[in-house]
């Protein structure tokens, strides 16, 4: 047994201990004031983990209640795996992030669905195990970050270390540029000395002042001759020796200046003809070279390692010693492969790169050609006198889902060219809320909860509503381009899949009424083919939202007739950009679609085609 004042002591400690007992025995154990003493300690990882929070603060994704839920447990189960590689790769960075998306679309984003809390025991068993996955989760990321604790200490010792290093480098580079330049000025003072000598050499001792003199006065004046540059021939003629003088002539005529020059010169053992001194420009130009010092004093201080502490970019390479390692130097903690933690810039997600054309641009430029079509009576709007959820005692609020697909199939039993406006009416009002009562009983859904395609279409076959031969097929993408709405287009122009050219069969497919349910931005309208009688074709979308287009104010649900194909287009266009919120367009701008981000795109439409049987 142990007291809680025996876990009274450090910080590292007490985590120590309370790590190494069994969760239940250390919950037990936390006093109230220890877990906010824990709590409120400053972390190592602290700035990194905050700078990875900061990353993932707009990145919530959003869900429609009108997709399967399915799908988003199958995303948040790739999230989970996705953390967990990351953690048995030891990549701390990616791991943390995937923990953090994986724990807030569980507990955030996941229980906004209608579905969430369904309780047929097909829904039971997704959330017990998404719930049993984010426990796993949670758990693991403490450990995470415990490990992110550790590469940060050791990250911190090693640039203590590698800053350490690289003073000392510094020092010992002040030290030995100071002493190249005292040796540098002490061969210059020595040759400048050494030179002077040469100019004035020093006489052999024993020679007496009277030749001193005569050695003087021989450089005084061949220096002084030399200056003159006086010829010869104006010299005047030396004075001859007597026929038969000798040198012991004590004759007193002086001898020819040659012959004391040569005289003095033998008896000295110097040359008969002086040198000339150097220039003192050649004197100057011998100045010792010593710019670069570096080559010499550190050549090899630097290893050829990547692991350098002063980076890549110097081109020092100097000895550290015999058989020491700079690399176990910097950091004795790990070899020369030890790798530092991982950047803050990747997280294991795909580069999205930047679309084309702006949405505001793409809007505005929808709007133009939307008004010209209405100018030009391409397109016309009628307003209807009700809308869902106009009537409190039969609601229909949120019964988008069952209004859209009981006005494509009235309108394919319809006679004539197509449903009125007076059918519509009493399906918003009468019998829309009938059977969306029904549906959510059947489903478990709370009252005012929206429905998934699937679910409305699987009722409506089973309760005979719909036939399952009159089904066409179904198509989604991106209802921003132009190729995934004309594969839907197709779908309601010709209505069939797979139609093949020319054939009989699209003649005849082409002169039946078409209709379809179209499912975008939570919420779901009718797009109807009405076939006129010379064959040609027009296009109604049915919307049972309220909204102001008449005369007086009031508010209904519209009827939007488009006289061609293309005319459709444009209102698809316009229709899908007046939708998009804010943070709608944000993402839009900074994401290409990507069809394996479909269900978290707010692009995304899909359409339930059928046709006349």
């Amino acid at each position: 047994k142990v007291s809680e004042g025996g876990l009274a002591g450090s910080y590292h400690t007490t985590s120590l201990f309370l790590l190494s007992l069994p969760k239940d025995s250390r919950s037990k154990l936390l006093s109230a004031r220890e877990a906010i003493k824990m709590a409120l300690k400053a972390r190592p990882s602290d700035e990194r983990r905050a700078k990875l929070k900061a990353s993932e603060l707009h990145k919530t994704p959003s869900l429609s209640n009108l997709t399967p839920i399915q799908r988003y447990y199958t995303a948040a189960s790739k999230l989970a795996q996705c953390f967990n590689d990351s953690v048995e790769k030891k990549k701390l960075n990616d791991a943390y992030i995937f923990g953090l998306r994986f724990a807030k679309f569980s507990t955030d984003v996941l229980p906004t669905h209608d579905y969430y809390k369904v309780k047929q025991r097909e829904y039971i068993n997704l959330r017990n195990q998404n719930q049993k996955d984010l426990q796993n989760v949670i758990d693991s990321l403490e450990n995470v970050v415990e490990q992110m604790d550790f590469e940060e200490l050791e990250r911190r010792e090693i640039q203590r270390r590698e800053e350490e290093a690289r003073r000392k480098i510094q020092e010992r580079e002040g030290k030995m540029r100071k002493e190249a330049e005292e040796r540098a000025a002490t061969q210059d003072l020595t040759q400048r000395l050494n030179q002077l000598n040469n100019l004035f050499p020093d006489v052999p001792s024993g020679v007496g002042d009277e030749q001193k003199n005569a050695e003087l006065k021989n450089i005084t004046l061949g220096a002084t001759y030399a200056e003159l540059d006086l010829p010869i021939g104006s010299l005047p003629p030396p004075i001859p020796f007597s026929q038969g003088q000798g040198q012991g002539d004590n004759s007193s005529g002086p001898p020819p200046y040659d012959a004391i020059s040569s005289t003095k010169n033998a008896e000295v053992g110097g040359s008969a003809t002086p040198s000339a001194p150097p220039s003192y420009e050649a004197l100057l130009g011998q100045k010792a070279d010593f710019s670069n010092y570096r080559k010499d004093s550190i050549a090899n201080l630097r290893p050829s390692s990547s692991r350098s502490v002063l980076g890549p970019n110097s081109q020092h390479t100097d000895s550290m010693g015999e058989g020491e390692d700079l690399t176990t130097f910097i950091n004795p903690l790990a070899g020369p492969d030890h790798l530092l933690p991982a950047s803050l810039e990747y997280h294991g997600e795909v580069e999205n790169r930047l679309p084309s054309l702006e949405l505001n641009i793409q809007t505005q430029i929808s709007q133009q050609e939307y008004r010209e079509l209405r100018a030009k009576k391409k397109i016309e709007v009628f307003q209807l006198s009700t809308y869902q959820g106009r009537n409190s005692y039969k609601d229909s609020t949120n019964g988008c889902t069952v209004i859209s697909p009981l006005v494509a199939v009235n309108h394919l039993q319809s006679d004539g060219a197509g449903i009125s406006d007076m059918k519509i009416e009493e399906i918003i009002d009468d019998l829309a809320p009938d059977v969306l009562s029904r549906v959510r009983r059947k489903l478990g859904l709370a009252g005012h909860a929206l429905i998934i395609p699937s679910d409305v279409h699987d009722f409506m076959v089973d309760d005979k509503i719909l036939k399952e031969e009159m089904f066409v097929g179904v198509c989604g993408g991106n209802l921003l381009a132009s190729d995934h709405v004309n594969g839907f287009l197709d779908l309601l122009e010709n209505g069939v899949e797979d139609q093949p050219s020319g054939s009989q069969e699209e003649k005849k497919d082409a002169s039946k009424k078409v209709a379809a349910a179209l499912f975008f931005h939570e919420h779901v309208v009718s797009i109807l083919k009405v076939v006129l009688a010379d064959g040609s074709s027009w296009y109604d979308l049915v919307d049972s939202l309220p909204s102001r287009h008449s005369n007086n104010g009031a508010s209904g649900a519209t009827r939007t007739r488009c006289k061609d194909r293309e005319s459709l287009q444009t209102l698809l266009h316009w229709y899908a950009c007046e939708k998009f919120s804010p943070a709608d367009v944000s993402y839009i701008d900074t994401n290409e679609w990507d069809d394996h981000m479909g269900v978290f795109d707010p692009r995304v439409f899909q359409g339930f085609v059928w046709k006349e049987a």
